[in-house]
């Protein structure tokens, strides 16, 4: 692994991950409101659609799809399990719930923030590393 990443790379790596983290986690809960998966029989219905495959393809595409996002919570999850509790609070606080861009404040000085920050990040990218390969991690940099 690459470890000489700047402090604004692995900045760019934890926010790559963690807006993709709460996009998944808002897409399965869409889903979960939006899209039956059970086939569905109506009596009604004299014959199929000619669409019958195209709709077909489009549930196909979405079950992919749908188990993707969860794979990927899943792993993100995991990472939350390894982490020490220090270094969630800071992820939490940094990326997960951003509402006060001064949050830090009431807790470290700035230079015990940036050393910190540094310290959290190494260890969130280390945890990453175990479940994506270097070349995924690197790529979350574009």
């Amino acid at each position: 692994m690459k470890n000489e990443f700047t402090l604004k790379e692995k900045d760019k790596i934890a926010k790559a991950v963690y807006k993709n983290f709460q996009r998944a986690q808002l897409d399965l809960l869409y889903m979960s409101q939006h899209y039956n998966y059970y086939p569905e029989i109506d009596l009604f219905k004299i014959k199929e659609p000619a669409s019958s495959k195209q709709s077909d393809a489009q549930l196909l595409n979405q079950l992919e799809r749908k188990q993707r996002l969860e794979e990927y919570v899943h792993i993100m999850n995991q990472v939350h399990s390894h982490l020490s509790k220090e270094s969630y609070f800071f992820i939490e606080n940094e990326y997960l719930n951003f509402y006060d861009r001064d949050w830090w404040m009431h807790y470290y000085s700035r230079s015990t923030y940036y050393r910190v920050k540094h310290n959290v990040l190494n260890e969130l990218i280390d945890t990453i590393s175990r479940f994506w390969s270097d070349k995924d991690i690197i790529g979350l940099l574009r």
